[in-house]
């Protein structure tokens, strides 16, 4: 797959940015919030080309949380009105993330994760499109399939468990959680083994028992 065009400053910064975040976040999740995570499945993860990964959500935290646990960098897709905060905005700009517009069609993200997977990234999504709140898993939204149907690239399924204790539902500020956090990992699933499938309705409900099995 081709390779994203990356602006120079951006090439010079990322690098060191990703060592001191992986730093940042092993000793913060341990002290002094108390977390002990633990990751299963990391090998399942291909090192490069264009990969989609989709998890279940049941706290804000769950993109920091599987940026950390993956052995490669994932471009996750993110609210647009995050962007526009000082500090916030910057990391996330940085981190290669995709503003998204909520409750509307946002083509122009929708072309931005294409082409971020296209050029050889891994894409983070949330299919559910927002948090559970009682942590079991919602209906899984058809747009991680327009983005497998233009790429063809594998997906890897992942479940997340244990971050809500981190960040309960609605909550926006981290607590110590004296608890395990557990990222689970699936084995790559070739697009066509999905796309084979007769109906949309199908395809979804096949990723979300991926899921639904890893959490």
């Amino acid at each position: 797959m081709r390779r994203q065009q990356i602006p120079l400053l951006h090439r010079l910064l990322f690098p060191p940015a990703f060592v001191f975040c992986k730093l940042f976040f092993g000793i913060a999740l341990r002290f002094p919030l108390f977390c002990w995570l633990r990751i299963i499945g990391r090998e399942h993860v291909p090192k490069r080309d264009g990969l989609i990964v989709i998890a279940n959500h049941i706290s804000i935290v769950d993109p920091v949380v599987l940026w950390y646990a993956s052995p490669r960098h994932i471009c996750f897709m993110g609210r647009a009105d995050v962007f526009e905060l000082p500090l916030i905005g910057g990391i996330m700009r940085l981190a290669r993330a995709i503003p998204v517009r909520q409750r509307s069609a946002d083509r122009a993200a929708l072309t931005a994760a294409i082409e971020t997977v296209r050029h050889g990234e891994a894409l983070g999504i949330f299919p559910e499109g927002e948090c559970s709140e009682t942590g079991k898993l919602l209906p899984f939204l058809p747009g991680v399939l327009l983005i497998l149907r233009q790429t063809h690239a594998p997906v890897i399924p992942v479940g997340i468990t244990g971050t809500q204790k981190l960040i309960p539902y609605g909550k926006l500020f981290p607590r110590p959680a004296f608890s395990v956090i557990t990222v689970r990992f699936g084995a790559p699933i070739p697009a066509e083994q999905i796309l084979a499938l007769p109906s949309t309705d199908q395809q979804l409900a096949f990723l979300q028992a991926q899921v639904a099995g890893l959490m």
